[in-house]
Parts: C-alpha cells; structure tokens; sequence
C-alpha cells in the first residue's frame, strides 16, 4: 500500500531524472528494449508439435520430451532461462514452483488468487530485467560520480516530492562522503520500470486472463503420455518441479502410458517395483486370487471373480476406470462393475456409464445381497460341498465348524461375494442369474440418461453430474450453445404430478431395496420412468403412514363434528368440500404440499378452525381455503393453491361470499 503512494511521486521525479542524466535515461532506456515487447498475448505461447512453450515473448523456453527407450533416463524438461549469457533465477524460480497446472481441480481459480500471482509474476519479470542490465548498479556507480550541479538538481526534485528536506546529496559531494544507503535505494526504485510504470508495460487484468489459461493448459504442451501419468499421480494440481521429481515413475509408466493409457489408473494400486512388467496390466492380474502385482490397500483378491467383468473393463474410457481404481477398494463399487458388465454399453456415453456407476455406487451391495440370499436359499448353497467357509446364522455349528456365520447384511458383503463364487465357480449363467434383477435396474437408469441427453452436444456431455457445474469452462460451453443453465438442469428432472427429482438424487434408489423385496423377477421391459412413478407411490404411502402415524399418536381419541352435513356444495362455479377427517387433512397436505396437516390438525380438532379442498371443473383450479370458527361463525383466513402459492383477489372474493352465505346456512343445515 506504500509503495502505491509513492508511485506518483516516483513517476514525477524519474521523469525529470531521465530529461537531464543521460546515464540513468539509458538505465531506463534499456530496460523499455526488453520490456516493450512484452504483453499479455506473448507471455505464454505453446508449440503443441513440439512440446515446447515460449515464455516473456521467447525470452525463456520449456522444452518437453518423451522418455527415450536407451537405458540412460534423458531428461523429460530441457529449461532454457538464460539471457545474454544471464541466467534468470527469478522466473525460473516462479515458473519451476510457484506455478501450478491443475489437472482434477477444474473449478475456477479465485481471482484474488488469479492477482496476487500476475502481480507476482509481472514483479519478477521487471526486477529479472534490471538485474540483467545491471540498473541497481550503473545507479550507484552514477551517484560515486555526481558532480555538484547533479547533486544540486536531485536535491531539488527530492526535496520537491517530499522525499526528504535537506542537501542530502549535495553535501556528499562538497564532503566527499558516501550517499546514505536509503537513498540509493529509493533512487534504484525510481530508475526501475517495476517502481514507476508497471502498469503501463504489463497491465494486471490482461496478464491474470492469460496466466489463468496457462495454468490450465498442461496437457497441451505435455506429451499425451507425460500428461496421462502426471494426472493420476497429482489428482488436483502439479508444478514443474514435480514434474522433474517425478522423472523416474515416468520413465517407468511411460510404454504402458503409450499402450494401455486407459488402465493406466489400476497402476496407482500396483506394487511399483514391478512397474516395468511387460504384462503390468495384462488381464490375468485382475483375475488371479494370489497375482503379486497389488498392493495390500487393494484389500481383497482377485479383483474381479469373473472374466466377462474383466472383459468389460477392457473396452471402457480412461473417465471410467479412473474412477473404478479410484474406489476398487470398496466392493460395492465391484458389485455394480460386475452387474453393468452384463448390459450392452458399446453404444453408451463414458460419462453415462460413469454416472450409472456412481449412482449405484452404494446401494448395489444391498440388492445383490438381496438376490444372492433369496438364491442361496432356493438352491441350498449352505450346504453345498464348495461352500467351506460360511454358514447362515441361526443354524446349529459344532465347535470344530470354522465357518463365519453370516446374515444378508451389507456387513457380510465380502462373504457373500465368496460363497457366490465358491459355488458358481464359473457357471456364467448362475452368475447372470443373480446379477439379473441388478443389471436391468442399472439398464434402466443408464438408458433413461441416454435418452435425455442423446440431442446435447459432445462439448456438454462432460458436465451431466451436478458436482461438474462448478468447472471453469461450464458456462462458456453452455454460452457457446445458447443454452440457458436452467434449461440444461431441466433435461434432469423426473416429473410427476406434484413430484420433481433429479435423476441423480435417491429418490428411486431408496424404493429399490422394498422393490427387490416385492419383486423377485424384474422384466426386461423395465424403465426408470416406471421406477420412478412406483417411487412416488411408494414415497407418499410412507410419508401417509409417517403423518398419520404423528396425528393418530397426538390425536387418537379426537372426534370432531364437521360445520357441513353435505360433502360437496356448490356455490356459483365452484365445489367446496369440508375437509371432515384426518386422511382427507393429510391427502390435501400431501396433494398440496402444504403444512394444513402438521400446523393446523390440532385447531381443527379443537373446533377452532375449517378447511375447505375449493376447486373447479371449468378451470382446473383446486386451492385449500382455511377458516377460523369463532362464536358459531367462519372467518376468513387464506386460500393458496398448491406450494403455499397465494390465491387471485378475484377467487378470494368468491371465497369470502361462500363464507358468508355458509355463515347463513349453517343453522338450516345442521
């Protein structure tokens, strides 16, 4: 904030300097040489052939390459930062560890953070430059050799700006005595571009644009492969330093890159002494119970039971497996691989598989526990003479039996996946058989997705998952498409009557468990939309049960007597029905998705309060209106429409005559 106020100053008195000492005019001179041809647009230009980036207009150089197949490791970054036989330790510095490219962490940088680091950087171009032309310097060399007329006219500027209020230099030199430290400093500063006009060379938003783009830009100026294995070593972000740090596992991982980039992801649960394997991420290992490739984190071997999983796994993107080696170690997360490897994806989007998986990332182990046991028991599994490691609770066990006890809980997930291969072996069919019920949900949910977004544009399909909203380039592709962001929201929502969920909420996930329960075949004919419209069924008898079970507890001996003896009357166009009881007050809560249930069943009950359900054949209106009961008479209190939604002033008018003339029937009609 100082230096901020000095600037000014500093312009002023520098500008004078340069008019009348010719030795510091060229110490700026020679700075403005370099410096002006530095701009924003030339800060950062990248050879994508080459790998190569040119940084300060070709000033500094990157040079990025492929690890060659000699047994001497050659260097994967060739930095060039020398200039006029200079080296530029500053930049260097910056650009090896302050800089940071982010690879998983796609949400826009802050721009705070964004100015701290242009300012950062502009700050170590500016002062690399008068290092190089030695600008502090040729400064004190200058103020050795001032002659009493020079020191006479830069004791008038200083002292003019308010720098300081004596003959500072003009003494030194009638003395012949050195100039006091603190002024050849502020002196430096003045004859530096980076103290007096930095703005004007290098301006900050221009250069916060640019270096934003730089930062996302590594797998631009990095080979395919380089790029590939930095990603999944440094999930969110790496610099250059780490990048060199990190030479000897990219030397390592580097053919395997180049061959099966896809898999690539499985090596970071690989044993790295045997990285150099030529059959690292051959199918065998992910099949093998005792391959001594994985780590001990993997948890449990093989990875798969079942060659047509792995088989599946094979053909699928680089997004896909990343995630599922990311969350191997969960077996859930194998149950659903093993349930989707039985549907037909070929023609399906990596991001809706993707999205499928996620989805029942969790909830799969349940519904397979659910089969397997329903199975297990139809086909005396327990008693099968490959079953020697589990028994069922509850049945008898000798103590020399060393069999674990297991029930269908989740708990047992790993056990039930082991007696299911212990018994099945590799009869595919048994495998499909229990997996069936699984799979078609999941086919369900994975075609549902595929059918509202088959019309989005490639650029879009990357951003289908919530989280993904938050990345840096959303808006501009959805820009880029004049799509509005509630436009492309809505292309996710499932709808029925008063219900609106995202696809990816739980909503049908949570039904499935009693579905499974209900429904021992699933037909091949099931979609998600039928799933949906049970789920809704199913979530308003519970939420009925939930409500009635509260009023039926708070309520259990209430009778109350209704104003009306008619369940319908007419009154003009519209029919008001009494709401009479406690189902009909919960079914209008429910319907309307208002509180009438929970906030005013007690009031009713109390004879305090009515509630009409007003509605209208012509229009297709139907609202709620409340009433207080006071002294024998009905008063007004509110009419809305479902969601709380206020009524028109015009049907309020019709809703307070109906009062009035109830008000003058009431005796007649008791």
């Amino acid at each position: 904030m100082g230096q901020d106020r000095l600037v000014p100053r500093y312009q002023w008195v520098a500008k004078q300097l340069f008019r009348s000492a010719k030795a510091l005019n060229e110490i700026f001179q020679d700075q403005l040489n370099i410096v002006t041809d530095l701009n924003a647009q030339n800060m950062f230009r990248i050879d994508q052939e080459r790998y190569s980036v040119y940084i300060a207009n070709g000033l500094f150089q990157l040079q990025f390459s492929a690890p060659t197949s000699t047994s001497v490791k050659s260097s994967i970054l060739s930095c060039d930062f020398n200039y006029l036989g200079q080296k530029a330790e500053l930049v260097e510095e910056f650009i090896l560890h302050d800089l940071y490219f982010l690879t998983g962490d796609l949400k826009p940088q802050h721009s705070l953070f964004l100015r701290q680091k242009a300012q950062q950087l502009r700050q170590v171009l500016l002062d690399q430059i008068y290092l190089w032309i030695d600008g502090a310097e040729r400064v004190s060399i200058f103020l050795k050799q001032l002659s009493l007329l020079q020191a006479e006219m830069i004791d008038h500027l200083m002292m003019k700006a308010d720098f300081y209020q004596s003959t500072v230099l003009t003494d030194c030199v009638i003395n012949e005595s050195q100039v006091p430290e603190p002024i050849i400093q502020m002196l430096q500063e003045i004859c530096s571009i980076q103290g007096v006009c930095a703005d004007e060379f290098l301006p900050l938003q221009p250069l916060m644009e640019c270096l934003d783009d730089f930062c996302f830009s590594a797998a631009q100026f990095l080979p395919r492969p380089m790029y590939r294995i930095l990603a999944l070593s440094f999930e969110e972000r790496f610099n250059l330093n780490e990048l060199i740090e990190h030479q000897d596992d990219i030397h390592l991982l580097y053919r395997h890159a180049e061959e099966k980039s896809h898999l690539l992801g499985f090596v970071r649960l690989m044993r790295r002494e045997l990285w150099q394997r030529d059959d690292l991420l051959s199918k065998h290992n992910f099949l093998d119970l005792s391959a001594l490739v994985w780590q001990k984190k993997v948890a449990k071997l093989p990875l798969f039971d079942y060659p047509r999983v792995v088989n599946w796994l094979f053909k699928q993107s680089a997004e896909v497996l990343d995630w599922i080696g990311a969350n191997i170690q969960q077996s859930s997360v194998r149950v659903a691989v093993t349930a989707l490897s039985f549907v037909d994806s070929s023609q399906v989007h990596p991001q809706i598989i993707l999205a499928t998986l996620q989805y029942f990332q969790h909830s799969a182990a349940r519904m397979f526990i659910q089969s397997c046991h329903y199975f297990a028991m139809q086909e005396a599994w327990f008693k099968h003479e490959n079953n020697y490691t589990v028994i069922l609770k509850g049945q008898r066990q000798s103590i020399e039996d060393q069999r674990i006890a297991i029930s269908p809980s989740i708990l047992y997930l790993d056990e039930w996946m082991a007696l299911m291969r212990n018994v099945a072996k590799t009869d595919d069919h048994i495998v499909k058989h229990i997996y069936v019920r699984l799979s078609r949900v999941m086919q369900a949910y994975m075609l549902h997705l595929y059918k509202i977004t088959h019309a989005l544009p490639e650029d879009l399909m990357a951003y289908l998952r919530p989280e993904t909203h938050q990345n840096r380039d959303f808006y501009t592709v959805l820009q880029r498409y004049k799509m509005q962001l509630d436009q492309f929201r809505q292309i996710f929502y499932l709808r029925h009557r008063y219900t609106r969920v995202s696809v990816f909420d739980a909503y049908v996930r949570d039904y499935l468990i009693d579905y499974f329960t209900d429904n021992k075949i699933v037909p091949k004919s099931i979609t998600w939309m039928g799933l949906f419209h049970q789920a809704v069924y199913w979530h308003d008898q519970i939420q009925t049960q939930e409500i009635m079970s509260k009023l039926k507890k708070n309520f259990a001996l209430a009778v109350w007597q209704p104003i009306t003896l008619i369940k319908k009357i007419q009154f003009s166009d519209w029919y008001f029905e009494e709401l009479a009881d406690l189902e009909r007050i919960i079914e209008e809560s429910k319907r309307c998705h208002h509180c009438l249930a929970a906030s005013y069943a007690q009031h009713i009950v109390d004879g305090e309060y009515v509630a009409f359900h007003m509605s209208s054949q012509t229009v297709q209106q139907h609202m709620t209106l409340g009433c207080h009961f006071r002294e024998g008479k009905l008063i007004y209190d509110q009419l809305e429409y479902s969601n709380n939604r206020k009524a028109e002033a015009l049907v309020v008018e019709v809703a307070v005559q109906f009062i009035a003339w109830l008000n003058s029937q009431l005796s007649l009609l008791k």
